[in-house]
């Protein structure tokens, strides 16, 4: 290899659909970790995206947990996943994978439910995500090359990543490790093996064993076909679930609150609005066209990447979000299941126009920031994000929550960097000017990729990205054909920020709440009077209650279409 920059492009331009391959695939892994060791909560292993997660392994003497399975990828995204069921006792196994038509999966006859589908990553079902999609290390990690390597008989490049610390977006979410060490194949770009530690002690061990490239089992369609009796699902995830016990409870409470909102909204007293509506920006340059394209060239792949490293930055940040061109997509595919979200929705859409923030952003070091808010949607969100390294607040119309540092999760903050965007698909890169700054522009495409809640709310999105500091100056975000969400920066400036910026002065007599770190008791905590404890009293009954958090967590899941 001849440096980072290669290996980025090497591991961004790593697409498995265009694979054919067999292999034997390998995992050990340990028991759960308690809770109290953990600084962030942990959900339960079979809601993670791991290709054992319903699959138990085999213990071994040292209490820790192996699994295997045969991998075979044929051309045209085809898979085929099968592993052997320990539980099961000799010739117990489970299958899954994708023929081209049907994502399906298969388990032994006598289990009382379905086979639970593949796993699933925003909308695509993909073959062993770990290894097979290593573009997700480039947004939020610090990689090092460690030098060639030789794993599974294949010539590869040993690589170190360590998640990110800094105060801007692109940061992954909360894991159990704190390093992963990976083999990069040379050629290929996925991943042959992938360990991940915490503290120097092994949490997960996940590689690829005897490598063969272009076997000719993988040119056999039939090779790949579900087996009788499988749960077959849509291949490309463009079909989600709206059903289940979870989709049929908050269907009958949008019922009611699509009334309540009618109701509320044919008031005759209702006040009109005091300023005209925002209107959406008119894109200009125009985005690039949806005709699909090459990858950007190496050295905007480097400048995406290297956008996240940590900085010192001031800038003004602007959002118009068209909640309506949104959310209409949703809209049609509830109608078409019917009930009570879909009137909901047409209902609160209706009364909503284009929504403008605006914020001044000050960066600097991880854990130092600020936000101060002069235009929001709401006038009950918070004026003023600030964190000076030990404490954060949240200033509020007529209180302040105070709490310990903590990141800053704001949609709008993540336009200070672009490094994310190395999870998705992107195409272009040609330098233009844009408002007297260089830049290069892209476009932006989901590609089984992740989303940016705030940010990219449907595809396809168009981006421009300052050529020196590789932050968003402009992103478009599209429904339709529809601009649904319209997102820049501007008056960008990397001068030195005086630290006591980030401290907030609170006026004598404002009323003070301790941050708890959990949203729903911070939010009614400030809640004055009677209804103030009516709130509370609601949500600490939600907070205790297991069985409320799994139906939210299985509605949810039903809506994203990830289960």
């Amino acid at each position: 290899m001849a440096g980072l920059p290669d290996l980025i492009a090497l591991l961004y331009r790593a697409d498995w659909t265009r694979l054919s391959l067999a292999a034997e695939l390998r995992a050990e892994y340990g028991e759960e970790p308690p809770p109290s060791s953990l600084p962030f909560p942990r959900p339960p292993r079979k809601y993670r995206s791991r290709w054992y997660r319903d699959w138990p392994g085999q213990k071994q003497d040292n209490g820790r947990y192996v699994a295997h399975g045969a991998l075979l990828i044929g051309p045209g995204g085809r898979w085929r996943l099968v592993c052997p069921d320990p539980g099961r006792g000799a010739g117990g196994e489970a299958a899954e994978g994708n023929d081209g038509e049907h994502v399906w999966s298969w388990r032994p006859l006598g289990l009382e439910s379905p086979a639970p589908l593949p796993v699933r990553e925003n909308g695509a079902y993909l073959p062993v995500p770990e290894l097979l999609f290593p573009s997700r290390l480039l947004g939020g990690y610090t990689l090092e090359e460690l030098g060639p390597v030789t794993v599974a008989g294949r010539d590869a490049v040993a690589v170190a990543a360590t998640p990110r610390r800094d105060a801007l977006g692109s940061r992954p979410a909360p894991q159990a490790y704190d390093r992963i060490e990976v083999a990069v194949d040379a050629e290929l770009g996925i991943l042959l093996r992938r360990i991940e530690t915490s503290a120097g002690e092994l949490v997960t061990l996940t590689e690829l064993i005897g490598v063969t490239v272009d076997p000719p089992e993988a040119a056999d369609p039939a090779q790949f076909a579900p087996r009788p009796g499988s749960h077959l699902g849509d291949p490309n995830g463009e079909k989600p679930a709206v059903s289940g016990p979870g989709w049929a409870a908050a269907n009958l409470a949008a019922t009611g609150l699509g009334a309540l909102a009618r109701c509320q909204l044919s008031k005759p007293d209702r006040a009109a609005p005091a300023e005209q509506p925002e209107a959406m920006p008119s894109p200009d340059p125009a985005p690039l066209e949806p005709a699909g394209g090459a990858p950007p060239p190496g050295e905007v792949l480097e400048l995406l990447y290297r956008s996240g490293e940590p900085r010192v930055l001031s800038a003004t940040a602007r959002q118009w979000l068209d909640f309506a061109a949104v959310a209409r997509p949703m809209s049609e595919e509830m109608r078409a299941a019917g009930g009570g979200f879909a009137s909901l929705l047409d209902t609160v859409t209706g009364a909503i126009n284009v929504t403008r923030t605006e914020a001044r952003l000050r960066v600097s070091g991880p854990d130092r920031y600020r936000l101060d808010y002069s235009a929001r949607p709401r006038p009950v969100d918070a004026t003023t994000v600030s964190c000076d390294g030990e404490r954060c607040w949240r200033v509020f119309q007529d209180w302040i929550a105070v709490g310990p540092a903590t990141s800053l999760r704001d949609p709008i903050v993540s336009l200070a960097e672009s490094s994310w965007l190395l999870r998705l698909g992107l195409s272009g890169g040609a330098e233009l000017t844009y408002r007297g700054r260089p830049a290069r522009q892209l476009r932006v495409t989901s590609s089984g990729g992740e989303q940016v809640l705030g940010l990219l709310m449907s595809f396809p999105a168009d981006a421009i990205v300052d050529a020196e500091t590789g932050c968003l100056l402009r992103l478009l975000c599209y429904a339709d054909d529809t601009l649904a969400v319209w997102s820049e920066l501007e008056d960008i400036s990397t001068e030195p920020i005086d630290p006591d910026e980030f401290q907030v002065h609170v006026p004598p007599g404002t009323r003070i709440v301790e941050a708890t770190g959990n949203l729903l008791t911070d939010v009614v905590a400030a809640i004055p009077g009677v209804k103030g404890t009516a709130a509370r009293a609601a949500a600490e009954a939600v907070n205790r209650t297991a069985g409320a958090v799994s139906a939210a967590r299985s509605f949810w899941d039903d809506l994203r279409g990830r289960r």
